[in-house]
């Protein structure tokens, strides 16, 4: 999703309260986007310092200068704030308005990475056997490539397992190998209880 933001707002801990460096937080990030995908890195981006008000004002006006030495020079505006109290929040948010205001508005379409109609008529190959006495398991490519396209925490995503087991046939296997309610059904790491 990173390739659809049109800003990068780098939320950090100015007041390094868990012992992190946020300048070193940042260009660790930076160096992993680069990495990941070196166009990312053309993206405007926004420095937004957290937690100011755990810091006395000597020490907030520090942190904030080093962060703005550091990457100002680079076109990277630094703005403190505080989620607590909201200090500098509506600040931050109208200069990333701002920034959101002056870019290309032109949409970007990106090619779907997944097409679930596709995985509910695919051919790649299934097993469904006995493991043991009330377990059954399930493996195959199309399995696995389900289990990770699947957000089985969401009701929608748990809709689509319960209709992926039926229209792939899974379920009737199922019955005609013997499963009985309660029984459990094993597909790689995912064990779930069979009720009808």
């Amino acid at each position: 999703h990173i390739e659809r933001t049109k800003v990068i707002v780098h939320l950090v801990d100015a007041a390094s309260t868990e012992g992190r460096d946020p300048i070193d937080d940042i260009n660790k990030i930076n160096t992993e986007l680069t990495a990941y995908n070196p166009e990312i890195m053309k993206k405007p981006q926004v420095i937004a310092a957290n937690k100011i008000d755990v810091l006395y004002e000597e020490d907030e006006q520090q942190v904030i200068q080093k962060l703005k030495d550091t990457f100002e020079p680079q076109g990277i505006p630094v703005f403190p704030i505080s989620a607590v109290s909201g200090k500098g929040v509506k600040k931050l948010l109208y200069h990333v308005k701002g920034m959101l205001d002056n870019l290309d508005q032109t949409p970007v379409v990106f090619a779907r990475e997944f097409f679930a109609e596709d995985m509910a008529n695919s051919n790649e190959p299934y097993t469904v056997w006995k493991e043991e006495e009330h377990l059954f398991a399930v493996e195959g490519p199309r399995i696995e490539r389900m289990l990770g396209y699947t957000n089985l925490d969401s009701e929608k995503g748990f809709e689509f397992f319960q209709k992926f087991l039926k229209d792939n046939g899974i379920l009737e296997e199922l019955e005609a190998l013997g499963i009985e309610e309660g029984d459990t059904v094993r597909m790689y790491e995912l064990h779930f209880d069979y009720y009808k």
